[in-house]
């Protein structure tokens, strides 16, 4: 910025000395001052200064892919009271996410979350659990972006004295965005 600030004065300075020796009366002096006015002006015109090119502008095209993968939870919780009562079991589990084609992959995407209801002892147990995460991705053994892999997992168990054992499957799904290759 500060280097086109520059060329733009000088530019300036030549330009007005230009115009200055344009109105200067020539009638008035003799063949010789004419002669240095005019080549002072010619001195002073800018040189041309040729156009830079234009930047060359990178377009790439891409896509959304669709991708999931099944994912198992299990955890365990503890059942407060002899009668039971509202528990909370936490639930963990690993899950790696593909595309139809296979070249779009997620890492082993570590999963925690809770199972929320009511648990009686003795009384079989069976939860549905919404999941949200998020999984890094890889396209052609490059990174390729994250995505929010969404769905639901149903869980269930039998209690057994204070505690209960919770596990099961389910599907999760999302997109994540993919450039092409140049």
């Amino acid at each position: 910025m500060t280097k086109k600030l520059i060329a733009a004065v000088i530019f300036a300075l030549f330009a007005a000395n230009a115009y200055a020796a344009q109105k200067t009366d020539l009638s008035s002096m003799d063949f010789a001052q004419q002669v240095n006015v005019l080549s002072a002006a010619a001195k002073a015109a800018p040189a041309a200064v040729p156009a830079p090119a234009p930047a060359r502008k990178i377009t790439r095209t891409g896509r959304y892919v669709q991708v999931s993968g099944y994912v198992n939870l299990n955890g365990n919780g503890f059942i407060s009271g002899p009668t039971g009562g509202y528990t909370s079991v936490p639930l963990s589990g690993w899950g790696t996410f593909r595309d139809s084609s296979g070249q779009v992959t997620s890492n082993n995407t570590y999963i925690n979350e809770y199972a929320s209801m009511w648990i009686y002892p003795n009384q079989y147990v069976f939860q549905t659990v919404y999941v949200n995460v998020y999984a890094q991705f890889s396209y052609k053994g490059k990174p390729a972006g994250s995505a929010n892999m969404t769905g639901s997992v149903s869980v269930s168990g039998f209690p057994s004295a204070n505690y209960v054992s919770l596990n099961g499957s389910g599907n999760l799904s999302g997109s994540v965005y993919v450039e092409d290759a140049e």
